[in-house]
């Protein structure tokens, strides 16, 4: 690949988009069609990770807390002047962060240029309206019965999701984890991949051949999951049945007669739930399929957490002012219904699960952290590698990627790191680990540093996006009962009909082992422009079917926040100093070890010992960070694989889009094409970059 410097770029701006194209180029240069194809190849029979997913289903996340009233930012209120080039000055982010404190949970302005249109019309007749009913039922499907393991965090749909996503449908609903519904779910996705075979493509739109792909892409991967067995072994610490149900309350409207009794009715079902989930898990041992031990312990842990609360104290028992909406004679009545639930399902049936965890299954775990260990773990990695990734790589390719990644970046932290007076980057790492100024010593300390870094970040927007979204975004503090398993911080969207703000979630837990000089690079993955503007905008694509609204390819959705890390550096020019930029190659780094880690514990057989070793020695993460990583990984297999991919493909497809419209290339241009369709195949995307490209050059023949 050519690397080409544009009149106007700053020196220092220049070399490192060179270094950005020369790690493209050692990461696989130029990726072919075989590579990224237009129609995945039948995945190898197979079978879950903020906006942790696959289908980004992320299993929702919980608790208001005092956070200050939000009100407009000013000054973002349309559409900023065309930027010619990238940008020359840094912002300065002092003052904007010292005036941000205490307001960072602020909305995104309403864009003039972008407005949020209604409902596109149903089609009337012919392949289009087939087409809209198809689109229709299987987001139906999805989300009516049960979920579909490891295609997501917490696994893709059920009503649980459905709930958190706004969508209130199914809310007196709880996931049927049955056997029986399974099948039903995987039957009926199989009668709409037949129909969707008799579409006449000829008769649709491009951006309806769109759907068509993506819809296949989806009913693939479901049918592929089926050989990786999951709910016969999957404990999930992250996800799994006790997060889920203590969210849920935080999505009903229970200001409402109707969303406190659905809510009750919920909890109502929960003994069965649990019940469910431990038979499909006895079943696993007959099979010889469990989970690790540490991810069981984990689990046991956090229920342990959670029963001691008892009914009163519960953070699944939502709190009095949650019913202001209802009659004075209602609410405590309603809350009572609620509690009455909790007491009498809920607790008793997370009580039989923790007590078949520990007496039945710990005693029986695998040793092995890796899929390769299960009967069956081998095809069905190499589907979900296809599913996260979207592309054909094998686990040894993707593990070589990893390694020469890791090497280019690791020569970006060493060159930092020697012009700040270090010998090197380990020298340097353990200058910041022993510097104050990067820690913050309460939880209360860290979450006003996040909320500044966000509201800095939002500032900086028009530099380099047309389109911002409406919704809101909060900061919080992950809960006491989930955050010793929980990842540095995570993004959960707003609800699809507005109800509820997008949300950043933060782990205080032990705030001063936590290094500032990687929070800025998280706070900018997790927020904007990030996972909140790439979703949040495609919340916004009322003409699209809500399937691809809501869900997407996760090479996309991950690369994209991924690529907005070093996007917020190299154009926006956000980061504080050496230090939080030494950070967001920390970072980079992390997401490349992730290939060699992901496949080594998968594929190559590595214990969690050399997993654990190797990702400490190649990032910046503190050990317990470390260590919940692996976690994440080994009950999450192959998501891991999905950043690191989509930021490259993202990159290569930037520079191809400045090597084709030369002096035409206009970055916010750019980036409002890649998030026009919401979280499509990248294959795709290259192909709707490259008709775009096309109509810009038509328009200025014109």
């Amino acid at each position: 690949m050519g690397a080409e410097v544009h009149e106007g770029e700053r020196g220092a701006d220049a070399e490192k988009r060179l270094h950005r194209q020369r790690l493209v180029q050692h990461a696989g240069g130029e990726q072919d069609g075989d590579d990224l194809p237009h129609h995945r190849a039948p995945a190898q029979p197979h079978d879950p990770a903020q906006v942790d997913a696959g289908g980004r289903f992320d299993r929702g996340r919980h608790r208001a807390d005092d956070t200050p009233g939000r009100q407009p930012l000013p000054g973002l209120d349309g559409r900023a002047p065309a930027q010619q080039g990238p940008v020359a000055m840094r912002a300065p982010w002092i003052a904007a962060a010292a005036a941000a404190v205490g307001c960072a949970t602020k909305p995104m302005p309403p864009p003039a240029r972008l407005s949020v249109p209604a409902a596109a019309p149903r089609p009337a007749h012919g392949a289009a309206a087939q087409l809209d009913g198809i689109a229709r039922r299987y987001w139906t499907a999805l989300l009516e019965t049960a979920p579909l393991p490891l295609l997501g965090e917490g696994g893709m749909g059920g009503p649980l999701s459905a709930t958190a996503l706004g969508e209130h449908r199914f809310d007196a609903k709880l996931d049927d984890l049955s056997p029986d519904a399974h099948r039903k779910v995987i039957d009926t996705l199989a009668q709409l991949r037949a129909e969707l075979a008799t579409l006449p493509a000829a008769e649709l739109s491009s951006d309806e051949q769109l759907t068509v792909e993506m819809l296949r892409r989806q009913l693939a991967d479901a049918d592929a999951a089926e050989a990786c067995s999951a709910p016969a072994w999957l404990v999930d610490q992250m996800g799994g049945p006790h997060v889920a149900l203590a969210q849920t309350s935080q999505y009903y409207p229970l200001g409402t007669a109707k969303g406190a009794a659905d809510l009750a009715t919920r909890f109502g079902q929960a003994g069965r739930y649990f019940d469910q989930i431990v038979a499909n898990l006895r079943r696993g041992l007959v099979q010889d399929r469990t989970s690790p031990r540490v991810n069981v312990e984990r689990v046991i842990a956090s229920l342990d957490d959670l029963l001691r609360q008892g009914a009163s104290g519960s953070v699944l028992l939502p709190a009095e002012e949650r019913f202001a909406g209802l009659a004075d004679g209602e609410r405590s009545g309603a809350r009572e219904k609620i509690r009455a639930a909790i007491v009498e399902q809920v607790l008793p049936g997370m009580r039989r699960y923790r007590e078949f965890l520990s007496a039945e299954l710990l005693p029986k775990v695998r040793k092995d952290v890796g899929l390769w260990a299960l009967p069956g773990g081998e095809p069905c990695y190499a589907a979900l590698v296809a599913h996260h990734t979207g592309t054909k790589r094998t686990p040894q390719e993707l593990h070589d990627l990893g390694l020469k990644t890791l090497a280019s970046i690791e020569g970006e932290m060493e060159r930092i790191a020697r012009s700040e007076g270090a010998s090197g980057a380990k020298e340097y790492r353990a200058k910041l680990e022993g510097s104050r100024e990067q820690f913050r010593q309460t939880a209360a300390a860290l979450m006003q540093w996040n909320r500044a870094t966000l509201a800095r970040a939002q500032a900086a927007l028009p530099q380099a996006f047309g389109r911002l979204p409406r919704q809101p975004i909060e900061t919080r503090p992950i809960e006491a009962y989930r955050a010793a398993s929980s990842p540095p911080a995570f993004y959960q969207p707003a609800a699809a009909d507005g109800s509820r703000p997008a949300v950043y979630y933060v782990n205080t837990l032990r705030p001063e082992t936590r290094p500032l000089y990687n929070e800025e690079a998280l706070c900018f993955h997790e927020t904007v422009p990030g996972h909140h503007l790439q979703i949040g905008l495609a919340q916004e694509l009322r003409d699209l079917p809500e399937f691809r609204r809501h869900t997407g390819e996760t090479a996309f959705i991950e690369g994209w926040a991924l690529y907005t890390e070093r996007m917020s550096d190299e154009d926006l020019h956000l980061y504080s100093g050496a230090p939080a930029r030494f950070g967001m190659l920390g970072y980079q780094a992390w997401r490349a070890a992730r290939l060699v880690v992901d496949t080594g514990m998968h594929a190559l057989k590595w214990d969690r010992e050399r997993a654990l070793s190797y990702l400490r020695e190649h990032t910046t993460l503190s050990p317990d960070e470390a260590a919940n990583e692996i976690d994440r990984y080994a009950i999450h297999p192959a998501q891991a694989l999905a950043y690191m991919v989509g930021q490259l493909e993202l990159i290569r497809l930037r520079d191809e889009a400045r090597r084709r419209m030369g002096e035409r290339f206009d970055l916010r241009d750019f980036h409002d094409a890649v998030l026009a369709h919401g979280a499509v195949p990248l294959s795709s995307l290259e192909r709707l970059l490259r008709e775009h490209a096309e109509s810009v050059a038509a328009r200025v023949e014109r």
